[in-house]
C-alpha cells in the first residue's frame, strides 16, 4: 500500500476511535444521573416525612401545654371547694370542674392519637433513612466506577493522540489539510471502496478509477464526496475452507 495512503487509513482509524471515546466520555454524566435521581427522590420523601413528623411533635407539645393549663385550672378549682358555702354555688362549681375535666379527657385522647401518629412517622422515617443510605451507597459506587471508566477512557485518548502525532508527521501537509477539511465536515475523510461503490457516499465509482484504487498504490478521491478512497482486501476464506475440509 502507498505509504501516504497507509498513513491516512491509520489516521482515520485513530480519529474514528478517538471520536468514539469522546462520545463515551460525554455520556458518563448521564449514566451517573440515573443513580442521582433515586437519591434525590429518597431525600425528598424523607424531608417530607420529617416535616410532618416535626409538625406532629409540635402539635403534641402544644397539647401537652394545654393539658397542663387545664389540669392547673382543675386543681385550683378543687382547692376552692372548701370556700363554697351554698349548695347552688357548689353544684355550679362541680359543673365547672366537670367541664374542664371533659376537655381534659378530650385533649388526652388527642395526645394519644398524636403519639400514635408520631410513632408511625418515626418508623417511616427510619425506613426512608435506610432507602437514602442505599441510594447514597449505589450513587457512590457508580460514581467511583464511572470515574475509573473515565480515567481509562482518557488514558486511551492520550495513547491515540500520541499515535496521531506520529501519523501526521509522515503525511504531506497538503494532503493532511484536505483530510482535516473532510474530517471536520463529516467525521470521515478516508473510506473503503467496494464493488465499484464509495462506502462514504454510496455513489458508483468509474470502473477504471476503481481498478486503480484496488492497487492501493496512489491517492484517489471520490468524485462526489471527495473522500480519500482505498481498497480493503476481503477476509481470506482459505483457513475456513481448510477447517470445513478437516471437519468433513
Amino acid at each position: 500500500m502507498n505509504e501516504q495512503l497507509r498513513l491516512l487509513v491509520d489516521l482515520q482509524e485513530v480519529d474514528s476511535s478517538t471520536l468514539s471515546l469522546a462520545d463515551k466520555i460525554e455520556l458518563l454524566p448521564g449514566k451517573l444521573e440515573r443513580f442521582k435521581t433515586p437519591l434525590e427522590e429518597a431525600s425528598a420523601s424523607f424531608q417530607k416525612l420529617k416535616s410532618k413528623h416535626e409538625d406532629f411533635n409540635k402539635r403534641k407539645k402544644n397539647k401537652d401545654l394545654e393539658l397542663e393549663e387545664i389540669q392547673d385550672r382543675i386543681n385550683k378549682l378543687r382547692s376552692r371547694s372548701s370556700e363554697i358555702k351554698t349548695n347552688k354555688e357548689y353544684e355550679a362549681h362541680l359543673k365547672e370542674i366537670e367541664g374542664f375535666e371533659k376537655n381534659k379527657y378530650k385533649i388526652e385522647d388527642e395526645i394519644l392519637s398524636l403519639m400514635e401518629d408520631i410513632e408511625n412517622f418515626t418508623k417511616n422515617l427510619q425506613e426512608e433513612e435506610l432507602k437514602i443510605r442505599k441510594a447514597e451507597d449505589d450513587f457512590q459506587k457508580q460514581e467511583k466506577m464511572l470515574e475509573e471508566e473515565k480515567r481509562k477512557l482518557n488514558a486511551e485518548m492520550e495513547i491515540r493522540k500520541a499515535k496521531r502525532k506520529d501519523f501526521i508527521a509522515g503525511i504531506d501537509k497538503e494532503i493532511y489539510g484536505k483530510y482535516m477539511t473532510l474530517l471536520n465536515r463529516s467525521g470521515l475523510a478516508v473510506v473503503p471502496a467496494k464493488n465499484e461503490v464509495c462506502l462514504g457516499c454510496n455513489y458508483n465509482i468509474p470502473p477504471q478509477l476503481y481498478n486503480d484504487i484496488k492497487k492501493n498504490d496512489g491517492i484517489y478521491s471520490c468524485f462526489y464526496c471527495k473522500r480519500f478512497l482505498y481498497y480493503k482486501d476481503p477476509p481470506s476464506t482459505g483457513s475456513k475452507s481448510r477447517e470445513t475440509a478437516a471437519v468433513s
